[in-house]
């Protein structure tokens, strides 16, 4: 889960809003409707970084029907997202596309099926696996891992020292009272999910065709995971690249990051003007995704130096800072500094080491504080 880990030019605008989980106490986040073309809407919030993190989404309203790509982390906030939906338009969602498996993406799925019985979830076959061993498997004892992280950091905050009995700084106690009251708030959602895993899977490529409109959806190579996926609309040249394209920091957990560089060429690629990330402002040109490519360029062969050298992977950690690629995403601004350390650096190092190594995957290490 992307929660609490370590730490338009030519675009009508027609919301900007404020949204608050009815009831749940789950942060107040804002977010903007954005129209990028006759029936072509990014829901996106506004803040990428800000907890609780949950993915963009993509309202394709069609002559019938409507298209969905992603729908958020929890059903209080997808009802957010699908309330923004209902303003736009009376016609039924057919279909829901998961980007790929992590739970921001698909945890709002059970609220399209309520509203809109007749709908189907559509994803790659990996996606689908991934969903069932890598969301849902583990989500039990993630949930009372979480549970405790909230008992562990109302305690340092209350206290004001950490485990160690360590005097906080007033900025750390403050994040640590932030995180429990996330924590105590999120727990009960996820326990509450009701599992809504994708229904309809495919390998390459899915072309719909619905009235006027061609929706492409694309598995373009392995990258931020195994099945990630590009729904891509050619005649209105809009492209939705789930957690391939992230900003302001790219998210590296559990990724491939040799073949993620030649899938970000594929979406490069692609004739479209217009990239909606799984986070992040909507992009309209292609100097970002090329920075993140050339980003993992340089993960990979710095990783590959270290262990051709014989370096452990702390000794790999100690080389390999992407200090200067901190600057290019992050500048000055602490959070976005702690998110690059947290989201891509710290997970790509230990997992490219592992891969340059040759060994198999593990499961994705998802929680984590401080």
């Amino acid at each position: 889960m992307k929660t609490i880990r370590g730490c338009l030019a030519a675009a009508a605008i027609v919301v900007l809003s404020l949204a608050r989980a009815p009831g749940e106490g789950l942060p107040q986040k804002a977010y903007e409707v954005v129209q990028l073309a006759d029936g072509v809407y990014a829901f996106v919030w506004k803040d990428p970084i800000e907890n609780l993190i949950e993915s963009n989404s993509l309202f394709v309203i069609n002559d019938r029907d409507v298209l969905v790509v992603d729908t958020g982390m929890v059903p209080s906030t997808a009802r957010v997202m699908a309330a923004e939906l209902r303003k736009l338009t009376d016609r039924p969602v057919r279909y829901v596309v998961t980007t790929h498996w992590h739970d921001d993406h698909h945890g709002g799925n059970e609220v399209y099926r309520e509203l809109w019985p007749g709908v189907e979830f559509v994803a790659h076959r990996d996606t689908r696996e991934d969903v069932l061993a890598q969301t849902y498997a583990p989500r039990p004892k993630e949930i009372v891992d979480l549970e405790a992280q909230a008992k562990k950091y109302a305690g340092w905050a209350e206290t004001g020292k950490d485990d160690d009995g360590k005097p906080l700084e007033a900025s750390r106690r403050k994040r640590a009272a932030e995180i429990a009251a996330l924590d105590r708030a999120l727990a009960p959602e996820l326990r509450a999910i009701r599992e809504t895993p994708p229904d309809f899977t495919f390998t390459d490529r899915l072309v719909l065709h619905r009235g006027g409109r061609t929706i492409e959806i694309l598995w373009l190579g392995r990258g931020n995971t195994k099945g990630d996926v590009v729904v891509f609309l050619p005649k209105e040249r809009i492209a939705a690249t789930g957690d391939l394209f992230v900003q302001p920091v790219p998210f590296g957990i559990g990724s491939y990051y040799e073949e993620w560089v030649a899938t970000l060429g594929r979406v490069d690629a692609l004739a479209a003007d217009v990239l909606v990330p799984g986070h992040g402002l909507v992009q309209r040109d292609r100097a970002y995704l090329r920075q993140v490519q050339a980003l993992l360029v340089a993960l990979v062969e710095q990783v590959r130096a270290a262990v051709a050298a014989g370096a452990t992977l702390e000794e790999t950690r100690d080389r390999v800072k992407l200090a200067d690629w901190k600057t290019k995403f992050a500048g000055d601004d602490p959070a976005k500094q702690r998110a690059f350390d947290a989201f891509f650096v710290a997970p790509a190092v230990e997992r490219a080491w592992k891969q340059a190594k040759g060994e198999p995957d593990a499961p994705v290490e998802r929680f984590g504080g401080g």
